[in-house]
């Protein structure tokens, strides 16, 4: 916000001319300095009673500055790359991906610190503003799964997944929560999944699913043991015990 003075009041003549006859922007630096200092010299003694009774005799009027218009970057062109999925919704509205990740950043100093709710804040509106970006995705199950929503945080993981097919992480997180679930077929599939995009196991999170497979294996194999005890009768299986998704 700023305050100009109708008609140059008071001020020199010189400086009366230079606001009369030059534009804002065509102003020079020795320009700028002069009126500066001649306001200043003006209002050095100016109470703010002053200031409201110049206002009310439209002696000073008040300049609003507005923010600038996200509309601006809502051009026919950056439409159709947003339409065909060339850039973000927040690209669109002119966040670079570099800000996006900087707010990333700092959403995962909260998770780490257990601030999940802020978190959860966080990445939510990055995953509106970027839902291409598998990270984000991750991020927000990792964190869903936190607050014990799991079938959010299983949505999460499948999109993660989808958009970035090799993510070990995603595979072994969601193949977590469906055993909790006593899927525990379809939690196979995900850790086979992760076990084989890492045969090496470089990946620590495949070492984890390697440890989670086996002991899924062996539940299988006492359920199939059961159920042939029983005379092929379906046991009820226990609930999993529940675990943290690892990250």
């Amino acid at each position: 916000m700023g305050t100009t003075k109708k008609g140059g009041g008071d001020l020199p003549k010189e400086i009366q001319d230079l606001l009369k006859n030059k534009k804002p922007e065509d102003l020079t630096a020795s320009d700028k300095e002069k009126i500066l200092a001649a306001v200043d010299k003006q209002t050095e003694n100016m109470t703010v009673e002053d200031v409201m009774k110049a206002v009310e005799r439209g002696d000073i009027e008040i300049e609003y500055v507005d923010p600038p218009n996200p509309i601006d970057n809502f051009t026919p062109e950056n439409f159709k790359k947003f339409l065909f999925g060339k850039i973000t919704w927040a690209q669109l509205e002119g966040m670079t991906m570099e800000q996006a990740y900087s707010i990333a950043e700092f959403g995962y100093t909260m998770y780490q610190q257990g601030r999940y709710k802020d978190a959860r804040t966080l990445f939510e509106g990055l995953v509106i503003g970027n839902p291409y970006d598998p990270y984000f995705h991750a991020m927000l199950g990792a964190i869903y799964t936190k607050l014990d929503l799991h079938e959010e945080a299983a949505q999460e993981f499948s999109i993660a997944i989808e958009l970035d097919p090799e993510d070990i992480n995603s595979y072994v997180n969601r193949g977590e929560l469906l055993l909790q679930h006593g899927e525990f077929e379809a939690a196979m599939e995900d850790l086979k999944a992760a076990i084989e995009l890492d045969p090496k196991g470089e990946n620590p999170a495949s070492l984890r699913a390697r440890a989670l497979a086996a002991a899924t294996a062996a539940v299988i194999k006492e359920l199939i043991d059961r159920r042939g005890a029983a005379g092929g009768a379906k046991p009820t299986a226990a609930p999993a015990q529940k675990k943290s998704p690892g990250k």
